[in-house]
């Protein structure tokens, strides 16, 4: 079962796969360029040192060997192999077809450079009788390349057919025949395993980390996601808390709003405010809506609404609408003689919209009525009794024909 789980492969799809083999190819090409480079080192040092034991110092003659041949085709093709893989790295894009081919190049080289270890260790066979070269090769190729076991089957089949066809003919002793044969078939088992190892460690890396990717992408979509789905939500609270607060009919603040602004200021003050509240009513309202009709009636609210809004326009103020055609308006720290003079122009500025009303007892327009309260507050229940007075004063302000702005005569004043 261990041995079993060991070779088992992650289950991957086609499109993984593909991108699995081109990530062993990167791999493949940075590590044949590294040994390329070795293998020309160390060919380029047995030339000069096959070159040297050559040479006789009596008659200054070279004598050519079988060794020195070898030697300087497996140079010559690792040079070219070298520069070929450079030159292919040097490419911005490649199609498919272009892969293929330089891919079946790299593997061509691969299993050139193990037949050439078939071959020296057959002629080695004369003179020293090992297998040196054979196995070195082989097991450089099967720990350094990574590639599927179908692959690198293929990369075997060639150089063991040489050298299992070729050690009968180039070796006599049929002693050392079948000792070559016994030890490189255990040789070439476990130099095939520790491939299959390696390749299938390397995989599993491979899946993982792009398993991992996936996750933290997915992870990262999600969180973005959450982070929309927050700035939603974010929106629609901030939507359903003006809905609590802003009037629907006339889009200012609700007789909620008012008192959430009046105890925001009062809670940013460390002493006593002076606050001026002004209550509003639409004279003659009722006899507008029975005459005219509610909708009209309703667009006469929010023509008073945003004419209040335009005229109460400072920071330290508010307008709001108390209830059906009742509004109010808090102003802190203006003098008496200044909150007059505001709600006289709001008084004459309703008139200036020139809303007809046939039907009041005042006048052929819309007008409205004002009753004005001032006090020191320190907190919003220091109000009750400064809004009881400007009602008083809107109801003196209607009771004396309307249209008009009443101030209350004894403001309140908290001590």
């Amino acid at each position: 079962m261990k041995i079993k789980y060991a070779f088992a492969m992650p289950q991957a799809s086609l499109e993984k796969q593909g991108l699995l083999e081109k990530h062993l190819f990167n791999v493949n090409i940075q590590r044949c360029k590294l040994f390329a480079s070795i293998v020309i080192l160390f060919e380029v040092i047995l030339i000069m040192m096959n070159l040297s034991s050559m040479y006789t110092s009596m008659n200054t003659i070279f004598v050519f060997n079988i060794y020195l041949l070898l030697y300087f085709i497996l140079l010559i093709m690792s040079i070219f192999m070298l520069f070929y893989m450079r030159s292919f790295e040097k490419r911005l894009t490649y199609t498919e077809e272009q892969y293929k081919r330089f891919r079946f190049g790299l593997l061509s080289f691969v299993n050139f450079f193990l037949v050439w270890g078939a071959v020296v260790t057959l002629v080695d066979q004369k003179d020293y009788g090992h297998v040196m070269a054979f196995v070195v090769n082989f097991m450089c190729v099967s720990i350094l390349f990574h590639t599927s076991n179908r692959t690198i089957l293929m990369l075997y089949i060639l150089p063991i057919s040489v050298l299992v066809i070729g050690l009968p003919i180039f070796q006599s002793s049929s002693a050392i025949l079948m000792g070559h044969y016994i030890n490189l078939s255990v040789f070439l088992f476990f130099c095939w395993l520790a491939s299959r190892m390696l390749y299938i460690s390397v995989s599993s890396n491979f899946y993982n980390k792009m398993l991992l990717t996936e996750s933290n992408d997915s992870l990262a979509l999600k969180i973005a996601e959450n982070e929309k789905i927050n700035l939603e939500l974010a929106k629609v609270n901030e939507q359903l808390k003006k809905m609590t607060i802003i009037d629907e009919l006339t889009n200012i603040p609700n007789r909620r709003g008012f008192h959430q602004y009046i105890a925001s200021v009062l809670s940013n003050s460390t002493e006593k405010r002076k606050l001026t509240l002004m209550m509003l009513d639409i004279d003659c309202f009722k006899l507008f809506n029975d005459n005219y009709g509610h909708l009209e009636g309703d667009k006469v609210i929010r023509k008073v609404a945003q004419r209040m809004r335009y005229n109460i326009a400072s920071s330290a103020s508010i307008a709001a609408r108390f209830g059906g055609e009742e509004f109010i308006v808090a102003v802190f720290d203006l003098e008496k003689a200044e909150v007059v003079r505001l709600a006289e122009d709001l008084r004459r500025s309703i008139i200036d919209l020139k809303i007809s009303h046939e039907f009041s007892l005042v006048e052929n327009h819309v007008t409205v009525s004002i009753g004005i309260a001032s006090g020191n507050v320190e907190n919003e229940n220091d109000m009750e009794q400064l809004m009881e007075d400007a009602d008083r004063a809107l109801y003196k302000s209607k009771s004396s024909g309307r249209n008009r702005v009443e101030v209350f005569e004894e403001s309140f004043v908290i001590s």
